[in-house]
């Protein structure tokens, strides 16, 4: 898929490696902004409800890691 909104709800055939995929990007997003390059996506059935990526440096906070941010991002969903 092409674009960010269409990957929100890939199809079935996909599986794992495309949501490993997602969680590399985030991780990408991390490292350029020089935090440890670690991402996380949270998924609910087929759908992508959280997503993030470390910003332990930029926030100064030692709880936001990928993790979190990624359930915290699905919680607001």
């Amino acid at each position: 898929m092409s674009s960010e909104a269409g990957q929100l709800f890939p199809n079935k055939g996909q599986g794992h490696s495309f949501y490993m995929e997602m969680a590399l990007k985030q991780a990408a997003s991390a490292f350029k902004q020089d935090e440890v390059p670690i991402g996380a996506v949270v998924i609910q059935g087929n759908a992508v409800v959280g997503r993030g990526y470390n910003q332990r440096e930029t926030l100064k906070d030692p709880t936001a890691h990928a993790e979190m941010i990624a359930i915290t991002a699905a919680a607001n969903t």
